[in-house]
């Protein structure tokens, strides 16, 4: 057998060569996500819309004021005209399930010609206490990466370079976690979506 690895020495070593990249980008690339304890908290994203070829002259505005989510419907005027905001779903994350479920709420009627901004009823968010700030209790942020280059070609071979699906993480150092689209069949870019806060409890609140 020693004899015949030496014989053939430069065909071991252009078999062996390629198998050792490619673990050895593997485990560079996983690393950080593998000894990283996966993320704990829940939080709220919001999803804007804007349909061009149905406008209306009011606008969907959500924020959270001391821990609490609230929407409203804005009537348009000529300093927010430009405010594309028309419709907006509201999902919360599961950090245990690494999913998202749509938080429901409908919209008043006779919402055209409205002068005064009107409140907009979310159910299911009474017992919600948010955390506005960007990082998480356990050290988390929300991200956008969209495309990584990173690594040039081999990094593009070996997965040092990826493209994820929603384009969204959760970040902590080096490590990503990479988080669904919150809803099939959707496409949400870099500024579609808004985060809101940390879902924690009321005596951690900020």
């Amino acid at each position: 057998m020693r004899k015949w690895v030496k014989d053939n020495l430069v065909l071991v070593s252009g078999i062996l060569l390629p198998v050792l990249l490619v673990g050895g980008f593997f485990i560079l690339n996983s690393a950080p996500r593998l000894l990283t304890d996966p993320p704990r908290y829940d939080f709220v994203l919001v999803a804007y819309h804007y349909d061009y070829q149905h406008p209306t002259d009011y606008f969907l505005s959500f924020e959270v004021r001391d821990g609490k989510l609230s929407g409203k419907v804005v009537p348009r005027n000529e300093k927010n005209a430009n405010i594309n905001r028309q419709t907006a779903s509201v999902f919360r994350y599961n950090s245990t399930e690494n999913s998202f479920e749509e938080i429901i709420y409908d919209l008043p009627e006779g919402l055209e010609g409205i002068d005064e901004p009107i409140p907009l009823l979310l159910a299911g968010t009474d017992d919600l206490m948010l955390d506005k700030r960007r990082q998480s209790p356990d050290g988390y942020s929300f991200d956008f990466l969209g495309y990584r280059g990173r690594g040039g070609l081999l990094g593009e071979m070996f997965g040092m370079g990826r493209r994820y699906e929603s384009g969204y993480v959760l970040k902590k150092g080096s490590a990503n976690f990479e988080l669904p689209k919150p809803a099939s069949n959707s496409n949400y870019y870099q500024n579609n979506l808004h985060f809101m806060g940390w879902v924690i409890d009321e005596d951690v609140a900020p």
